[in-house]
């Protein structure tokens, strides 16, 4: 299962331990130890976006607009309202 991400510079769920900039996740997990687990995660794959051949450039490593981290394996969970709220931000920023 991916987690759909954006940047932001107010509130954040996990912060990327490389470079601090802070990351709303937008899923809505129904137990918090699926939460806990979802921001390790979230924090281990946005760490790794660094070593990507990207991060070489001296480029910003992490996408303004949403993204998805792949790769978390816990239970896919999410309502409507996450859904349609991502699906929304996917059409305003990719204009």
């Amino acid at each position: 299962m991916h987690i759909p991400c954006i940047a932001t510079e107010t509130a954040f769920d996990v912060q990327c331990p490389v470079c601090g900039r802070g990351f709303l996740l937008l899923t809505e997990p129904t137990l918090s130890l699926q939460r806990g687990s979802m921001r390790r995660h979230a924090r281990r794959a946005l760490a790794a976006q660094h070593d990507q051949p990207l991060a070489s450039t001296g480029r910003n490593v992490h996408s303004d607009e949403v993204f998805d981290l792949p790769g978390w394996d816990g239970e896919p969970e999410g309502s409507s309202v996450t859904l349609d709220f991502t699906a929304s931000l996917r059409l305003r920023t990719s204009h």
